[in-house]
């Protein structure tokens, strides 16, 4: 049965292998360069550095300014778990379509037996592809990292952590489930990658800033108080006649800027509520409990509908 589910599963899991590989091929390259120029630069010793000191400015903003549309292009790269995740289910809905599990059900393998080689293979393959993202992200990330010390942009929060192999075990259990009711493979995988970017963006816009409690400071506005600086800006408020606008952090990133007049003393009265970049590990597995919990149901539903309602 193990041979049977490989010989099935191995397309998609090559088109894995390749999707990974061209993503090494883009990274490794420019991840070497990107960190031969963060140590020639001599970019360590900014680290941590007073914004206006020691002529650091200029050395971050030449480097960032070389390599933002690499910057931007990767944190399209959020969606690449979802491709693998509904890609991986895809043998799984085209048995059911086709209805070749007939001639499985009818040989000495149970229906219980069929469905732990057919889910048991493509969970494996999302959680290996998933933990293989992360570290190839997390890697060319290291040097923007030790620059902007914001673990918490959204860019860098969905590349490292754990939070992907959840993200990817639940696009592989939206598309298994869909296509257990629906049997019809294009339909299902299609339907599954937008709920998967619906599902997304809801976490990242909304959710995320209330899977744990945000903390708030006040401060005389100007400088921004050290606590804010690698943190997440939720929210600014002028506690007085001013105007404030804000945005989340998005799928793709985001920012918050504040206008306002001057108040009595030359500076406006702000609160900020904010993620402290402390909040890292525990807003990742909040999240990613949050996605296993989804993908473990269903995954579930999936293998019960299968078993009970398929004939």
């Amino acid at each position: 049965m193990t041979w049977v589910a490989w010989r099935l599963q191995r397309t998609e899991l090559l088109i894995t292998l390749g999707i990974l590989a061209l993503l090494a091929a883009l990274l490794v390259p420019t991840g070497i360069n990107m960190a031969n120029a963060y140590d020639h630069g001599g970019l360590a010793s900014c680290v941590g550095a007073v914004k206006g000191g020691s002529g650091c400015d200029q050395l971050i903003g030449d480097f960032q300014s070389r390599f933002d549309g690499l910057f931007h292009l990767t944190d399209w790269f959020t969606l690449i778990p979802g491709l693998i995740g509904v890609l991986l289910a895809a043998p799984f809905i085209f048995d059911l379509e086709h209805g070749t599990y007939r001639l499985a059900w009818t040989q000495s393998i149970t229906r219980r037996r069929w469905l732990v080689g057919k889910l048991a293979l493509p969970i494996a393959a999302a959680v290996v592809a998933a933990g293989a993202l992360i570290l190839l992200l997390t890697w060319w990330r290291t040097p923007e990292v030790h620059l902007n010390g914001n673990r918490l942009d959204t860019g860098t929060y969905d590349a490292e952590g754990i939070v992907a192999v959840g993200y990817t075990l639940f696009a592989l259990g939206l598309a298994l489930a869909l296509g257990a009711v629906w049997r019809r493979a294009a339909a299902s995988l299609t339907v599954a990658f937008v709920g998967y970017f619906v599902m997304r963006v809801f976490v990242d816009t909304w959710l995320r800033d209330r899977l744990v409690p945000p903390l708030t400071t006040t401060y005389r506005g100007g400088q921004p108080p050290a606590s804010l600086r690698h943190a997440n800006v939720i929210r600014e408020d002028v506690l007085g006649p001013a105007h404030v606008s804000s945005s989340g952090g998005g799928l793709l990133g985001g920012h918050s800027q504040l206008a306002a007049p001057n108040g009595p003393h030359g500076n406006p009265l702000v609160q900020a509520v904010y993620q402290p970049a402390s909040h890292f590990w525990p807003l990742q597995l909040a999240e990613t409990g949050v996605f296993l919990g989804l993908a473990a149901l269903l995954v579930a539903f999936a293998a019960w509908w299968t078993h009970e309602r398929t004939v």
